[in-house]
């Protein structure tokens, strides 16, 4: 009878350090974390997330209760949840198992960038590219469900307790769903929250290179610097 192998570890750095989300490789740290969802300032947005779950019948993964203990002031927003954060966590975490967070833990790691102030989200909250929600005849666009989205992420900034003092739009997808609520008037954000912008720490894109020099994955890390020194201000 054939088996279906196991999944690689992919982010050995959170493995290593014993924060590794994976059914496969660390079945404790994740039922651990799992035991924690509706805990504390995470847990009112977990509650909310409960809502947009009901509404829209995606199953959008949680917000990661380890994230932002010390409160939201880096906010990183990317496009949309791995299939690894839908199938396997169930949570928005650099400590997932797939190559985007492990890229994004690395980079933040070598930033300096602590998770304790450090919240994840997407621009679109449900995973586009999820078989189970395909429509007939033609597949889900990301742009199409980052319209979908809009009103979601308006709500969800209004969910938290106090504004970030940067929110980080990693990639085209994020930036593009960003501006279209902050250009609309859609969310106000105050002239002390810091934008910043960079690209996508995804495999593909990570290691190319960037317009300014070295490669996108110095760009990132560079980015995030720049959030940890704001973040302490």
């Amino acid at each position: 009878m054939r088996t279906s192998r196991p999944r690689p570890v992919f982010n050995k750095l959170a493995y290593d350090r014993g924060e590794l989300l994976s059914r496969e490789h660390s079945v404790d740290v994740l039922a651990a974390r799992q035991a924690r969802t509706y805990d504390g300032s995470i847990g009112r947005l977990n509650r909310w997330v409960d809502t947009v779950r009901a509404r829209t019948g995606e199953s959008v993964p949680y917000f990661d209760p380890a994230a932002a203990s010390d409160g939201a002031r880096v906010l990183i927003l990317l496009q949309d949840p791995s299939q690894e954060a839908d199938a396997g966590s169930g949570f928005i975490s650099r400590h997932n198992n797939d190559p985007t967070a492990r890229n994004l833990y690395l980079a933040s790691d070598d930033a300096g960038l602590a998770y304790d102030v450090t919240l994840h989200w997407n621009v679109v909250p449900w995973w586009v590219a999820n078989p189970d929600r395909q429509p007939a005849h033609r597949r889900r666009t990301l742009g199409e469900e980052a319209i979908r989205a809009r009103p979601y992420l308006a709500e969800m900034m209004q969910q938290l307790t106090v504004e970030p003092a940067v929110i980080v739009l990693a990639g085209k997808e994020a930036q593009a769903g960003w501006d279209a609520l902050t250009d609309g008037g859609t969310i106000a954000v105050s002239h002390e929250a810091q934008v910043l912008r960079c690209p996508h720490p995804s495999p593909l894109v990570y290691p190319k290179p960037h317009p300014e020099g070295g490669t996108n994955g110095d760009a990132i890390i560079k980015v995030m610097r720049q959030a940890a020194a704001l973040a302490e201000k």
